[in-house]
């Protein structure tokens, strides 16, 4: 269980980063932030698109990632663009997403990655304006996919 969850959060995190389409521009900046494990992080830039799984994408950066430099990061993934304001569920790593369900990861430059497998589906509140999506999530656990211990995470981001 513990290599399967390490494959997934490192998959994560690798989708997270490589899955940018080379003709998309990373947003030059971006909003709000997130606490993971009680260090408090910045959002200072978005990423939104399609990916190759056929689902959809919203990352929360301190800084762009490269090939090179890894980032802390917030990755939410969802079935389709959030388009509407409304009510979404956050649900385990490894569902399969239907209507408004999104999955979540995060990492850190250090390379520790996390990822929610919660058996509960979570009601969080995302606000569309203007296209742009803000998501402001309560106090959850993550699961530690790299050996450490798990860690709460609470966010409120929004794209720019």
């Amino acid at each position: 269980m513990k290599k399967l969850l390490l494959l997934i959060c490192a998959g994560a995190l690798l989708f997270t980063i490589g899955c940018k389409k080379q003709d998309q521009e990373v947003a030059p900046q971006g909003n709000g932030s997130w606490t993971l494990a009680g260090v408090s992080y910045k959002a200072n830039v978005t990423y939104k698109g399609p990916t190759s799984h056929g689902e959809f994408l919203i990352n929360f950066w301190e800084s762009a990632p490269t090939a090179d430099l890894k980032v802390n990061s917030l990755a939410l993934s969802f079935k389709e663009d959030p388009t509407t304001s409304g009510t979404y569920q956050l649900v385990g790593y490894g569902t399969t997403l239907s209507g408004k369900q999104f999955t979540l990861a995060a990492g850190t430059k250090e390379g520790l990655a996390y990822a929610y497998i919660g058996a509960t589906n979570i009601d969080v509140t995302i606000t569309v304006t203007g296209g742009k999506a803000k998501v402001v999530i309560p106090e959850i656990t993550l699961k530690g996919a790299s050996g450490q211990a798990d860690a709460k995470l609470s966010a409120s981001v929004q794209e720019m």
